[in-house]
């Protein structure tokens, strides 16, 4: 919000008077910061009064953590701590995956052996705690006292039949799907390899909707971190585009019956 607001980290401390070692903390996620100072930061960069809102109310929701030790690496990189957030508080949720379930969706073991496959030389405690952290982010759909979230995916093929782990992981990965896919707030389509000219996008994308804070978002992922796109035009034609390919994939009926034959074949 800075950048976008064309200050320095020089400037932006002046309203907090605060120095550069104290922002810069906060930015990078080293030190936390106060409610009152997330909303003189929001006012300083000319935020809207939603933002204002929400950014206020998740730094009063920040629980008190020990300090850790140097050198601790942890489970969740920074970029992803927005992430987290985002998918804690949205209220709906579209999806389009090529080639892999969604974090939302994974069985335990599915989870582990994508992210054992891609860290391979990881200590297993570090294994262990991501799995953790991305099994517990499955409870958003399971919330109540507020406002559910709705999850809307559209899954490539291609997701089926890639195996991840084992056959014997691959057949509970699927067979998780069909289950999941029963409860009233979650939608999947399947788009096969035979659907014929169907519009061609070359990476996965999700698209975030706040409804109490009226904020939506366009969350795009790559190997040097993440990047989210706030713009109403910018959300727009990623919702058109999202629009396209869920009318061109299989309706959630025809879906469950796909996903369901394509389980039985991981004997």
């Amino acid at each position: 919000m800075r950048e976008e607001a064309g200050y320095t980290a020089v400037e932006a401390c002046e309203p907090l008077n605060a120095q550069g070692p104290k922002l810069s903390k906060i930015e990078n996620g080293r030190q936390g910061a106060t409610p009152e100072e997330v909303g003189v930061l929001c006012d300083f960069y000319r935020a809207s009064a939603e933002e204002r809102d929400y950014l206020v109310s998740l730094a009063e929701q920040r629980p008190k953590r020990r300090r850790r030790r140097a050198g601790k690496r942890d489970a969740v990189p920074d970029w992803f701590r927005r992430f987290l957030a985002l998918e804690w508080d949205a209220t709906e949720i579209k999806s389009y995956q090529i080639d892999m379930v969604p974090g939302l969706l994974q069985t335990e073991d599915y989870a582990r052996s994508m992210i054992r496959a891609w860290e391979p030389e990881a200590d297993d405690r570090l294994i262990d705690k991501q799995v953790e952290t991305r099994m517990r982010r499955q409870e958003v759909l399971r919330r109540t006292g507020r406002p559910s979230l709705r999850l809307d995916v559209v899954l490539g093929e291609a997701a089926l039949r890639r195996v991840q782990g084992t056959k014997q992981v691959m057949r509970a990965q699927l067979k998780h799907l069909v289950k999941v896919a029963r409860r009233p707030n979650i939608t999947i389509r399947v788009m096969p390899f035979d659907v014929p000219d169907r519009i061609s996008v070359a990476s996965a994308f999700e698209l975030f909707r706040l409804t109490e804070q009226n904020i939506s978002t366009v969350y795009l992922e790559d190997l040097f971190g993440a990047t989210y796109l706030k713009e109403p035009e910018e959300y727009t034609q990623y919702s058109s585009v999202y629009g396209r390919l869920r009318d061109a994939a299989l309706t959630p009926e025809e879906s469950v019956a796909f996903v369901d034959r394509m389980a039985k074949e991981y004997t």
